[in-house]
């Protein structure tokens, strides 16, 4: 198949599954900011984020090992998804045994039990994308969100049991997405202590190990914000300040479908002769498309705001602009991170997220004082920057890439202009300006994502 096509074709399969589950996910939030107060609604996602961060760390990052090495035509899937569990495995013997220490903590036997759970159901989830069970993947996504709305339904509303009913709601879909895998995929037949391989286990190892820095780094960047805002200012700041990191999910929301076709691609035409051109296209499309969707994004904010919430968040809408400029610049990021993982040099990886992180960490500690939520925004942009930059710089050492400079630097600065009228303008002339800036960037990547889109419609109908 075409690499286009097939490109093209993965991106609608993950959408068909992906995108239903991530809007009605963004639909729940009036619900969430009607049922939570905002210290609630700070804590649950401070949860969230800590979760994200321990999962990693418990299993040694082997979910992503599972995921390259079942795209590996050369591996025994049945020793890799074996090897995978086994090692998880240990981390649970791991959590038992730290269990009379952790019971004594707010939340952290939940803590500790939802990301053991959440590991292996991500863990089945990756080997199915691996395999090419594309389409299980994004079903499981589907299911998962289901199951959250409808016991969200019957937890928070019809029992009123609050935070403690969200967090269950968590529970029982990361449950309900692992059940349904493990009959799903016959993981009985992938399963045999027997075929334990301590050479395969090593190489899994050192391919995942690296990734753990990597990804604490990472969640450093994205999500320490949280704990700086809970910290310097009030668990309360933090739910308006998740509330207004909802809204720039709706860009994230495409990045991450998008994202998980492009890994299948990326390792497949890593070693083709015109990788670099193939890589330097899809980057470009990329970014021209982010820079339009967020500009829309933030030219929309404030209604937004007003429509999914009370007007306890309303201040959300001045941080949702540095939010939607840090999705843009981590989804940059991200991208030239496959050509690492691609071509499984994962530890190259680590010095840039280190750096990335360092940033997120000084410039809170700089900005929140001075600017509050806003400065937590804006740091977060600064710190995903600096991990593009970093990334794109390090990345010619495996693949030449050509950036589109006259369309980047433009559409950046259209953008400021853009933040800057509905910030220092009230009403009409504010939006008037907003939606100028926000033209002119349409037509300053029209030259890219146009050509490019309908080159992949071409080939997709032949």
């Amino acid at each position: 198949m075409d690499r286009y096509k097939k490109l093209f074709s993965n991106s609608v399969v993950f959408a068909i599954g992906n995108l239903g589950s991530k809007m009605i996910t963004f639909f729940m939030v009036p619900l969430y900011t009607r049922y939570l107060t905002t210290s609630e609604y700070g804590t649950s996602d401070l949860i969230s984020t800590l979760v994200s961060l321990l999962t990693p760390i418990f299993t040694l990052s082997v979910i992503d090992a599972v995921f390259r090495f079942a795209m590996d035509k050369n591996s025994n899937n049945k020793k890799v998804l074996t090897n995978g569990f086994f090692i998880s495995t240990i981390s649970f013997i791991v959590f038992l045994l730290l269990t009379p220490f952790i019971k004594h903590i707010s939340y952290g036997l939940f803590v500790c039990f939802l990301t053991y759970v959440s590991a292996l159901e991500s863990m089945l989830q990756q080997f199915a994308r691996g395999i090419g069970r594309s389409k299980l993947y994004a079903f499981t996504g589907l299911l998962m969100t289901l199951i959250i709305v409808i016991s969200n339904i019957i937890l928070l509303v019809n029992m009123g049991w609050r935070l403690k009913g969200y967090l269950l709601s968590l529970l029982l879909a990361q449950l309900g997405g692992f059940i349904f895998l493990f009959l799903v995929l016959k993981c009985w037949n992938y399963i045999d202590v027997r075929t334990v391989d301590k050479i395969l286990a090593k190489k899994m190892l050192a391919y995942s190990i690296p990734m753990i820095p990597n990804t604490i780094s990472w969640w450093l960047s994205n999500s320490a914000n949280k704990v700086f805002i809970s910290v310097m200012l009030t668990t309360s700041a933090n739910g308006i300040y998740a509330v207004a990191n909802k809204i720039p999910s709706l860009v994230s929301v495409f990045v991450t479908i998008f994202t998980q076709a492009w890994q299948i691609s990326a390792i497949e035409e890593f070693r083709s002769k015109d990788s670099g051109k193939f890589f330097s296209q899809i980057m470009n499309l990329t970014v021209g498309v982010l820079f339009i969707g967020i500009s829309v994004l933030t030219l929309f904010a404030k209604p937004i705001v007003s429509v999914l919430s009370t007007p306890d968040y309303f201040s959300a809408w001045k941080i949702v602009p540095w939010l939607a400029l840090a999705v843009l610049y981590s989804s940059l990021a991200s991208f030239l991170g496959t050509i690492y993982t691609s071509s499984m040099q994962t530890r190259y990886l680590f010095v840039t997220t280190v750096c990335g992180a360092l940033a997120n960490i000084l410039s809170n500690l700089v900005l929140v004082p001075i600017f509050g939520l806003i400065g937590a925004g804006i740091s977060a942009a600064f710190a995903f920057l600096i991990v593009s930059f970093m990334r794109f710089r390090d990345s010619r050492k495996f693949i030449k890439l050509r950036v589109d400079k006259k369309q980047w630097i433009s559409s950046q600065t259209l953008f400021f202009a853009e933040l800057c009228s509905l910030y220092l303008f009230q009403g009409l002339i504010g939006y008037g300006l907003a939606t100028l800036f926000t033209v002119l960037i349409l037509v300053a990547n029209n030259k890219t994502f146009v050509p490019m889109f309908k080159t992949l419609m071409t080939k997709f109908k032949k």
